[in-house]
């Protein structure tokens, strides 16, 4: 994570991070859908069910890729999210708020399809 710790009374942005692992969770349905609702902006929250319906609803692998901090305020997100046939980067970006850091825009990337193998 490149993220700067030296923010002084700020939340670390490590919980940002944990908190786009629990989005990911809901993509999976590992996670109730209903608990992330409190972690977003309403903006975010939009962005969040737009994505859900544009995703494969079985994932094989979902992961944090990469968390970088523009400012103190901001910490954006790459996430890959994988359904065996094709691997899909998505973006989370958290905004601080009184309550926490909370989601305030999600997006998909790119999708892209892995080429056949070949065989010699």
């Amino acid at each position: 994570m490149s993220c700067r710790n030296d923010f002084t009374g700020r939340i670390s942005p490590r919980q940002a991070v944990s908190y786009s692992a629990y989005f990911l969770h809901v993509l999976t349905g590992r996670k109730p859908a209903a608990d992330a609702r409190l972690l977003a902006t309403d903006a975010g929250w939009a962005a969040f069910t737009r994505i859900r319906r544009r995703v494969p609803t079985r994932l094989n692998q979902v992961r944090v890729a990469k968390a970088t901090c523009p400012n103190p305020n901001t910490t954006e997100i790459v996430a890959m999210v994988e359904n065996g046939n094709a691997n899909q980067a998505m973006t989370f970006t958290f905004k601080t708020t009184p309550k926490g850091w909370r989601l305030d825009h999600c997006d998909l990337l790119h999708a892209n399809t892995r080429p056949p193998r070949r065989h010699y």
